[in-house]
């Protein structure tokens, strides 16, 4: 559960992004910007539809070394000013 929104620009923003109608607006750009046919864009989507979970995703031992080291470089640029 969230907490309440702290402002109306923020309420609005969650009503925005919330909404189904613009997320298949955001889907439609989507697969018109990248060439990806309607249908693979929507599939039949049924009630029992697998949801995403954030917690199924598991990061490859690479995605961590480079996330660690794309952080690491930009905490040395930032303290040291070098780059």
């Amino acid at each position: 559960m969230r907490p309440p929104p702290n402002s109306i620009h923020e309420y609005l923003y969650r009503l925005l992004i919330d909404s189904p109608g613009f997320n298949n607006w955001v889907r439609k750009i989507h697969a018109r910007i990248n060439r990806i046919p309607l249908e693979q864009v929507f599939p039949e989507e049924t009630k029992y539809s697998r949801q995403f979970d954030i917690h199924d995703y598991t990061p490859t031992n690479w995605q961590k070394v480079n996330a660690f080291r794309k952080i690491w470089s930009k905490e040395m640029k930032e303290t040291f000013k070098f780059w």
